[in-house]
């Protein structure tokens, strides 16, 4: 890559892929001397998903799993960074993605090839494949 970033984005959600991009970004953040930020979005729509769950007993499994994700990203990865600025949002994972870059100016969204929404990759397709084809900024994919 021959081209300055400034503001790098990384999207994790607690998949293999999601941890490899973020070393990737760690990589790259350092080489560019670049601020990295962190999104993990919680998915608004599991909450409406036909299951033998309550709503609130859904929400704070999915909560929870936010909570691990952002435990396990300070565990491998806080002595590689002098701070790891994380972000939560809550909505459609793909959708928030590239609206966060946007609204942040960030110039390079680091993302894996695949990850754990098997939903959206039924219904809709890939968070990855929507990332790629409407961020306003280059989209590197990690495999």
């Amino acid at each position: 890559m021959s081209r300055k970033y400034d503001n790098i984005l990384v999207a994790v959600d607690g998949s293999k892929q999601s941890y490899d991009a973020v070393q990737e970004a760690l990589e790259v953040a350092r080489r560019n001397q670049a601020q990295l930020k962190l999104l993990y979005v919680l998915n608004d729509k599991l909450a409406n998903i036909p299951v033998h769950l309550d709503t609130m007993t859904l929400y704070k499994s999915v909560q929870e799993h936010s909570d691990f994700v952002v435990e396990e990203l300070h565990k491998r990865f806080e002595d590689q960074a002098k701070t790891l600025d994380i972000v939560r949002l809550t909505g459609t994972p793909k959708r928030e993605i590239v609206n966060y870059a946007q609204e942040n100016n960030i110039d390079l969204i680091i993302i894996g090839s695949t990850g754990l929404d098997a939903i959206d990759r039924l219904l809709l397709g890939s968070t990855t494949q929507y990332v790629v084809n409407h961020a306003k900024c280059n989209v590197l994919v990690i495999k």
